[in-house]
């Protein structure tokens, strides 16, 4: 089947379902129609690969240049950009990743995990007494999220609302430049040259240290220049912060929103890390993978996808995709982990998967035993679900902590 034999494209992107689910529409994709073409809003034709496995063969096959997609003209899903660690395609691609593999390896991860429980459990004692309904977002998932990042990276933990807050301001922005944007862009470089010199002198158990290549020659951190430590820097706290505060912040939503599931894990906490996985699977960070541009003529589930078409590959319908999970529009915590491409597959894979899983294990948890009565504070469908920012999130997250806080 070729473009000429498919309808008009209808406009994308499509309206999150019920309590920020994936939309609706990605099920009768999945079903009816796994590789379509749609418009986006400024008019540019792009693919939707919806079942899992064409998603997959789109993130790992490099017939499928990233890069060439992330250069394309235009904004959203990845295009007008170029120069961050997502946007390259192997061999560039690879240089760039092993130092931030190394620093995010497991076993460095398992060194860290009493820090991050210790960084959630001076949260939650903050919150403790509190009578009125608490913002899980801005007192809770944020500073848990821009803690976390900001020390592992090698900043000290109470720089964290500066650094993200620039950050934050910069996404924001869209790319439009004015004072407040300059200011933004002239702090984080200092405290970024600041980070790396402090390093120089005296390395630590830390990223920043496995950049520079102080820790783990093999990494490759040594062969990097400053500039790409402080490109790498810069997008590690975009996905460490943004990406942790919003994915924590929607399953605990998930988990509040239907008070079984609360009454559940608060009284099995061993009963956790399966739900994670599930909610991972329920409530991936993204609803999609980034565009990629197929640099050769290709096939995906019977339709021929020409060579020079921008497609993208759709993370949150291949984690729905009803031929890999049975009744896969259930939240069950019970269900044995599926695997899914919420973390993205190939050589984009989050190299910082480790990290991210046990700062969701530990959010959750350690909530649940601070406070197992906590219960959300306004009705589960008036919380506001937002896409302002790649992942996900929720504006704000209002809880009561209950007789337990």
């Amino acid at each position: 089947m070729s473009a000429a034999d498919l309808p008009a494209a209808e406009a994308f992107p499509y309206p999150a379902g019920p309590g920020g689910t994936v939309p609706p529409q990605y099920a009768r994709l999945l079903v009816e129609d796994p590789v379509s073409r749609v418009r986006l809003a400024d008019g540019e034709h792009v693919w939707l690969v919806t079942r899992d496995a064409d998603v997959r063969t789109v993130l790992t096959d490099p017939v499928f240049s990233r890069y060439q997609a992330a250069v394309l003209p235009g904004s959203g899903f990845g295009r007008g950009q170029g120069a961050g660690i997502v946007d390259l395609d192997p061999p560039r691609h690879t240089a760039l990743r092993a130092p931030v593999v190394a620093g995010f390896a497991p076993e460095r991860v398992a060194r860290w995990s009493p820090r991050i429980t210790a960084i959630a459990d001076e949260l939650l004692a903050a919150l403790a007494g509190a009578t009125a309904p608490v913002d899980l977002v801005a007192d809770y998932t944020a500073p848990f999220a821009g803690r976390v990042i900001c020390e592992l990276l090698g900043f000290d933990g109470a720089s964290w609302p500066r650094i993200t807050g620039d950050i934050e301001a910069l996404l924001l922005a869209g790319g439009a430049e004015d004072e407040r944007t300059e200011a933004c862009r002239a702090r984080l470089g200092e405290a970024f040259a600041d980070l790396l010199a402090a390093r120089r002198e005296r390395p630590a158990d830390d990223v920043a240290t496995v950049l520079l290549g102080l820790d783990e020659p093999a990494s490759g951190g040594q062969h990097l220049t400053d500039e790409q430590r402080t490109t790498l820097l810069h997008g590690l706290v975009i996905s460490g912060f943004i990406g942790v505060r919003d994915l924590l912040a929607r399953h605990l939503f998930a988990v509040l929103a239907e008070p079984k599931h609360r009454e559940r894990l608060a009284a099995e906490p061993e009963l956790v890390p399966r739900a994670v996985a599930e909610l991972l699977r329920y409530y991936p960070s993204s609803n999609d993978g980034l565009l990629r541009l197929a640099t050769r003529d290709v096939e995906l589930s019977g339709v021929r996808v020409p060579a020079g078409a921008a497609v993208l590959p759709l993370v949150s319908a291949a984690c729905r995709d009803p031929w890999t999970v049975d009744r896969p529009d259930t939240l069950d915590l019970d269900r044995d982990p599926v695997p899914n491409p919420a973390f993205g597959a190939g050589p984009h894979r989050c190299p910082a998967l480790d990290l991210a899983v046990v700062q969701l294990t530990t959010g959750i948890g350690r909530l649940l035993a601070h406070h197992p009565d906590v219960t959300l504070a306004v009705p589960a469908g008036e919380v506001r679900h937002t896409a302002d920012l790649l992942p996900l999130g929720v504006a704000a997250l209002p809880v009561r902590l209950g007789a337990g806080a």
